[in-house]
């Protein structure tokens, strides 16, 4: 019996990095014995990226950390993001875009016991890009600003 939480995660945008545009994430949540969770919310002044990586910080921030998780995506950067680049980027002490949701969701990751990243196609994805889409279009929507990210420095004694 496979008892993981499951989660499938979508950022959109529209004009990407043009700005004044439009995007939103959206996530299912799927844990054992319980309804799925849908969330999504919309933003202005974003990029995809961004999108895709608040859908995984805010589904995540819903899951108990001692459940195992897999979180399902179709961005590659994403998936490749959080399980390669990010080890490389802490070592060189600089990351270049998004660093504050990155930093946000490593500190969330390394939390759970027991956490997969898999990518998949947009097709399989229970929903999730028709969240973020439906979230483009309410009204009142957030400005999303990146906060800038200064790697702390290791200092030796």
């Amino acid at each position: 019996m496979n008892n993981r939480t499951k989660i499938y995660t979508a950022g959109v945008c529209s004009g990407n990095q043009v700005k004044e545009n439009k995007g939103g994430y959206g996530a299912s949540i799927f844990k054992q014995e319980e309804e799925p969770l849908q969330l999504n919310r919309g933003y202005i002044n974003t990029t995809n990226n961004r999108m895709d990586l608040k859908a995984a910080i805010e589904a995540l921030k819903r899951v108990p950390p001692l459940l195992p998780v897999t979180v399902y995506s179709s961005s590659q950067y994403l998936i490749t993001g959080i399980t390669v680049w990010i080890h490389k980027w802490i070592k060189k002490g600089k990351i270049e875009k998004n660093g504050d949701l990155w930093m946000e969701l490593y500190r969330i990751v390394s939390i759970f016991q027991d956490i997969q990243f898999i990518h998949l196609g947009v097709n399989h994805d229970y929903g999730a890009n028709r969240l973020a889409t439906i979230a483009c279009n309410y009204p009142n929507l957030s400005i999303d600003i990146e906060v800038p990210y200064i790697m702390p420095i290791k200092i030796y004694y």
